[in-house]
This record gives structure tokens, sequence and C-alpha cells, in this order.
């Protein structure tokens, strides 16, 4: 501690300069925090995984209903006892976690290439939006940032010269990056073939000291193996949908969407929030605007990109190439089908791309022509903050965080009060103030584990006849003939609804009614089969099911009330028994 401070001290411009941009990165973030907004569905899936009674039941939740692994739920559940279950408690829990990667990039970046390249990076993570947002949305992509950083930097460290501190830096943070996201392992091969095709070729007298290393790192993330495996193959027998047909297809377009993200501060997928909204920037070079602040910074950054890779620095192919490896290999999986890769999928290799373009750009001679263009490239970030134009950090995701308001001044829902909630009900019950919630969850029937809520709806008959590929045209009749599942019928009937004492309320929620109401309010068109066959096979589901669910309350009940909110995405159908 004493040699941190030391160093620091006799280092004090240097000292002042970083502090300066970690003050500059944490205010940007506390701006976004400030206008954020209501956690959206994968936070509330944070929230509702980290809030099990114990760490062990939070991973035993994943286990039962996620593929992804369980440090940062396992931290937000510690998180959430000491400091609260507020939104923004649970968004500071990310903002700590990630905002050491400004002063962490620069000293690696420093130790690894030059100064210049250490100014850059922790110049870049600080105003980057893409960096911004994750750094608080209450998910692990931020957490995987600051891993993944440390994860290269101390395998170059490793494979320089075996030091033992090292190799143990390097299996110890890779192990954490491991247990923080699910596609991990993939990365993880890379480090090994890169790694040992490096020693084999050039130090191969630590040849099998290398591949004990490695053995160890393969021996500790077996449990993450195994927790994957076992999750596909559940998920694959099981599951009616599937993530990478029905929920996460794929487009070609992820790779310009994700430049977009990388080095612009134009984020329109994270500004849309729909996952499956890429966005093609060739389609826009016709504006002015985003020419100077979208298509400029790109090829700047490309440019680093390309002339770190023209470097012959044996350092920066040791860390950068597993990276690359890995998002060529995952978009040809993805593209094939045989796993989903999403634009912040790419977080695990960010921080990677990142530093190498700053040390490509910190190349660039004459010296003046890399300030010049690193200095284009801040400015106009930066500055693309001050256009009147919508950035992550003045554009609030609206979610359903104002539905306790509604619902304790107009619902008012007693102890007794029945929730229907078909999509990610367990979720959505953090904004009812009270209620007893019914436990069928149509997403869950659908796409993941879980039994109960499948046999709810779904007779045994029907769904033995069904099987991923044929579901849609088996379910045509039905969604045509809008007649309800019979089984469905009997078990809200009978469970449910005659069990109702007079006066109680049954309320039904439809969450995220932007792309379920549309489908239920023109269901007449499902009768064309090319419209029909154009939606998504899981949303049109999730739409028979909330209809259904409507049909049969408005059969046996008394609806009272009816509050949509076209603003917040949902809608509230409210019933009394008579």
């Amino acid at each position: 501690m004493n040699k941190i401070l030391e160093y620091l001290k006799k280092n004090y411009i240097e000292t002042a300069i970083i502090l300066c941009v970690t003050i500059i990165a944490l205010i940007l973030r506390l701006i976004l925090l400030y206008n954020y907004g209501d956690l959206w569905l994968d936070e509330l899936y944070s929230w509702y995984f980290a809030n099990q009674k114990t760490a062990f039941g939070t991973v035993w939740e994943l286990l039962k209903q996620d593929l992804h692994m369980p440090l940062y739920f396992v931290i937000l559940h510690f998180w959430m006892k000491i400091f609260g279950k507020s939104d923004i408690s649970m968004h500071t829990c990310t903002l700590v976690l990630t905002l050491p990667l400004i002063p962490i990039s620069y000293y690696l970046m420093k130790s690894l290439f030059n100064k210049t390249t250490g100014y850059f990076a922790a110049l870049m993570f600080a105003i980057n939006t893409f960096c911004i947002y994750y750094s608080i949305e209450v998910r692990f992509y931020g957490l995987v940032f600051v891993l993944s950083l440390l994860s290269a930097f101390t395998f170059v460290k490793m494979l320089e010269n075996f030091d033992k501190k090292c190799s143990v830096a390097f299996i110890t943070v890779h192990s954490l990056l491991l247990y923080t996201f699910s596609i991990t392992p993939l990365l993880t091969f890379f480090y090994g073939l890169v790694g040992g095709v490096y020693v084999w070729i050039y130090k191969n007298e630590k040849l099998q000291e290398y591949l004990k290393q490695i053995g160890l790192l393969t021996l500790i993330a077996l449990p993450v193996v195994f927790f994957t495996i076992y999750n596909i193959i559940v998920m694959k027998l099981n599951a009616i949908c599937s993530f990478t047909r029905d929920i996460y297809f794929f487009k070609w377009s992820v790779i310009t969407d994700t430049l977009e993200n990388f080095f612009t501060s134009f984020n329109y997928q994270l500004m849309t929030g729909n996952v499956n909204d890429y966005h093609n920037i060739f389609s826009y070079l016709n504006s002015a605007l985003y020419l100077v602040f979208v298509f400029i910074p790109i090829i700047i950054g490309i440019a680093g990109l390309l002339r770190s890779l023209f470097s012959k620095n044996e350092k920066l192919y040791l860390f950068l190439l597993p990276s690359v490896l890995f998002v060529f290999t995952a978009l040809v999986l993805a593209s094939l089908g045989l796993m989903s890769f999403l634009t912040r999928y790419a977080s695990i290799v960010y921080p990677v791309i990142i530093c190498s373009v700053c040390y490509g750009l910190s190349l660039i001679r004459p010296k003046f022509v890399a300030i010049v263009l690193a200095g284009v490239y801040f400015a106009i970030n930066y500055g693309y903050f001050y256009t009147g134009q919508q950035t992550v950090l003045n554009h609030s995701r609206v979610e359903i965080g104002n539905m306790t308001e509604v619902m304790n001044k107009r619902i008012k829902p007693q102890d007794d009060t029945l929730f229907l909630i078909p999509y990610s009900g367990s979720k959505v019950m953090k904004y009812v103030p009270k209620g007893q919630l019914i436990e069928f969850f149509a997403d869950d029937a659908l796409l993941l584990k879980d039994d109960k809520s499948r046999t709810f709806y779904f007779d045994d008959k029907f769904y033995k006849q069904v099987d991923k590929k044929n579901f849609k045209e088996s379910m045509r009749y039905d969604i045509i003939s809008n007649e309800p599942f019979i089984l469905y019928n009997i078990r809200l009937s009978d469970f449910y609804f005659k069990k109702m004492k007079k006066g109680q309320k049954f309320v039904i929620i439809s969450y995220r009614d932007a792309y379920i109401a549309p489908i239920i309010e023109n269901w007449y068109m499902l009768q064309d089969s090319e419209f029909y066959k154009k939606l998504n096979v899981f949303i049109l589901s999730m739409a028979k099911m909330t209809k259904d669910s409507i049909a049969l309350a408005d059969e046996y009940l008394k609806r009272i009330d009816t509050y949509i909110d076209y603003e917040h995405n949902y809608a509230i159908y409210v019933y009394e028994k008579q």
C-alpha cells in the first residue's frame, strides 16, 4: 500500500489526470443514473435472482431458469441485503463494480504498451455511451468489462515470463469471468489455443508448465461447463420455443450495430430497447449529422485497430487474437442458429478491442496526427451529448416503475387479490404492493423448464404432438378458432374462479403490451396465412395466452376497471367476483 501511495505522489501529474478523467466518467454515469428510469425486464430478472433468501437460493433459481452465471447476482444479493432493494441501490452496485475500469485501463495499458495508449483508453471508456450504459444497468455486462480486460492483460503477462504471480492472477481473474458470463468458455478455449501455439513455437521448454496452468483453469471451469450443458440439454428437450430461432434471431447487421456502439455515442439499439433492432449504418450516410457523429468515429476506430494489427507487436497479438477469434466464431455459430449473439454479448471483447484501437492510434506518426485523430474522436463523441440528439445519457428506458402508484391509487389491491401475469409474473410482482400471484408463467411454459406452467395451459395430448418445428402450425387452428384450451379453462375456473369469495378481486397484468396488444386487437388478421407466417412464434403464443386469460376472466367474473398505460407499456384488467 505504501508503495502505491509513493508512486501516486511521485507521478502526481499523471495521477491528477487520471483522477480527473475518472471524475468525468463518474459524472456522466450519475447523469445516466438520474435519467435512467425504471428497471426493464432483464433487470427485473436480476432483482428476482438476487432477491432470494440466501446466496444458494440465488444460484438455484439461476440453475432452474437461466443460462447465466451466478457471480454478479450473488454480489447483488449481498449488496441488496446491506444497501436495500431500491432501483437506485441496485444501479449503484453496478456502478461501484465498473467505475474502476477507467483507472485500471490506464495503468494496464501503460504497463503493456505506453502512456499514450493508457490515456486514450481511459478517456474512451469514460465517455463512450456503450460503456456508460452498462456501468449502470443492473446486469453483469459492466463487470464483464473489468474482468475481460484484466484477463487479457494477465494472459499476456503470464506468457511473457511465466512468473507465478502472473499465472495465479490470470487463472483467478479468468475464473471470475467464467462465473460471470456464460459464453466465456468459448473465449477460454481461444486463450488456451493461442497461448498453446505461442508457447509451443517460442517457449517450448515452458509447454508442460503452461498445460498444467490451463489444466487447472479447466478444472475450475468444470462447474460452469456442467451448468451450461445441463441448461442447454434441458431447454432443448423441454422448450417449445428457441432462443436463437424465435427470440434472438441473428442478423449480420449486428456487426455494424456493434461498431456503432463501440465507437460512437449514438446507440440505436439501447435507445429502442429492442435487442433484435439492428441499425445499418450504411443506410444513413446521406445525413451530414450521421456522417459526423457516427461514421467518422467508426472510421477512426477501424483505422486505429488496423494500425495496431500492423504493429508487429507480439504483446498486441497475444492481447487481441483470442478476442478476434472469439468474435469470428461466435458470429458463425450464431448465423447457423447454434448460439445467440447480441450486441451486448460483445461486451466480453469490447475493452480489448477498444484498448487495441488506442494502441494503434498511439503509433500513428507523426505524433501530431495521432493526437489530432484522437482529439477529433473525443470531441465528436463528447460533443454529441450537447447536440440535442437523443443519447443514452438523456434517454430513460420507460418501464413499469409507476405501477405501484397506480395500484395504490386506482386498483387498491388487498392481501387476497389474485394476480395473473402471464409474462414474467414473478418479476413484475416487484411493483405490485399487495396480493397473491397465480403461478402460471406463459413465457416459462414456452421457453424454459417450468412443467407446472406448461401443463397448466396445454393439455397432454396437444403437448405430446408438438415440437419446435411444428409448434406454430399445430397452434394455428387453436389461434384462428379463438377458443381457449379446455384444460386452461378448467384450471382457472376450478382452482381460482369458483373458490373466490364475493367481492374478491382478480387482476390480469399484460406486461410489455406493445408487442402483445397489437396482435390481440387485430386477431382477425391471423386468418391471412402470409401475415401469420411473418409473426414471431413466441410473441404470437404469448398474445394467445394473454387473450385466453382475458376471455376466461370476462366469462366468469365482472370486469370493473381497465387501465392501459401506453407510455409504460402495460395494461391492467380488474375483475370482481359477484
